[in-house]
């Protein structure tokens, strides 16, 4: 289930989220006066920061109504126009969440609260499915401003943002600093097959303020295919890739639809709109993945 900011209520992705290191509460970033990505170890609430070299209250004393109210964050502090249309579309998409999850939990109770026959488990599992899928495709919603830079080497304090300008440069594509709304590692480190000490580098998460900037990158990925890390890091070049973010079902997706299209000789398999696309050669059906059902009816029965 999704969390939700200590501030606002709502609820927020993992993507515009920041944990504080003390007590672990979880806010949106823009209420999260002091919070830098760059210094998410250290990041304290302002709760949290109230506490030090204070002595802790009665036991008796009600914790104060701003207790996760950042210091920063007035609430009648004027927003720009861009962070109100943001905000917005972050409570729609939170509104909506929440109603998907409701639904999940008055199906799964149903499940615990009655014995059903064969026929009636099966129409169960279908809505679960359902709703997972819903699920799915609201969280791939939140990343369509995204985009994923995989193959450029990780070093102890790189500046993101400047390796994601030098990336978009060399492919052409002249982004203002206000365009990115964030650019960051993610994921944990992971050593490279065969015992090798060296770390494989995690991939570089770009959130972008617009869908045009984002759609412009990723057109401009496509006819430079092949670009490499020459120009940008130091040290050997190495081929680097950059795509759209998928969640985590769709990237499972994708990659068995590339396995079995590879092993069956289909020639086209990609990704638009967070969406899976499969087609086995030009002029033929195009086919749109959403379920691994979908990859045994498209490739067929023998699929693994």
């Amino acid at each position: 289930m999704a969390n939700k900011c200590m501030h606002c209520g709502k609820f927020l992705s993992s993507n515009d989220s920041a944990k504080c290191t003390k007590c672990l509460a979880t806010f949106h970033r823009a209420c999260a006066t002091g919070f830098d990505y760059k210094s998410m170890s250290k990041w304290s609430c302002r709760g949290c920061k109230g506490k030090v070299n204070k002595s802790p209250a009665p036991l008796d004393e009600a914790a104060p109504e701003d207790m996760f109210l950042d210091a920063g964050v007035e609430a009648d502090s004027p927003l720009s126009f861009g962070q109100e249309i943001r905000l917005l579309r972050e409570h729609e998409f939170n509104k909506r969440v929440e109603s998907v999850e409701q639904r999940v939990a008055a199906v799964e109770e149903r499940i615990g609260a009655q014995t059903c026959t064969h026929e009636a488990n099966s129409d169960v599992i279908n809505v679960i499915t359902q709703l997972k899928q819903e699920l799915n495709d609201r969280e791939q919603e939140n990343l369509l401003n995204n985009i994923q830079i995989t193959g450029i080497p990780e070093k102890n304090g790189e500046n993101v943002v400047h390796l994601v300008d030098l990336i978009t440069k060399k492919i052409g594509v002249d982004i203002d600093a206000r365009d990115i709304v964030s650019a960051e590692r993610r994921g944990s480190k992971r050593a490279l097959p065969g015992g090798d000490e060296t770390k494989r580098p995690r991939p570089i998460i770009v959130r972008l303020t617009r869908r045009s900037v984002r759609d412009a990158v990723l057109k401009a990925a496509r006819v430079r295919r092949g670009t490499d890390t020459n120009g940008i890091i130091d040290g050997p070049p190495s081929r680097l890739y950059i795509n759209e973010h998928l969640t985590r079902t769709n990237r499972a997706l994708f990659y068995k639809a590339r396995e079995e299209g590879r092993r069956l000789g289909w020639r086209y398999i990609w990704t638009r709109g967070g969406g899976v696309f499969v087609r086995r050669e030009s002029g033929t059906t195009v086919h749109r993945i959403k379920t691994e059902l979908d990859i045994h009816r498209i490739f067929g029965i023998d699929c693994v």
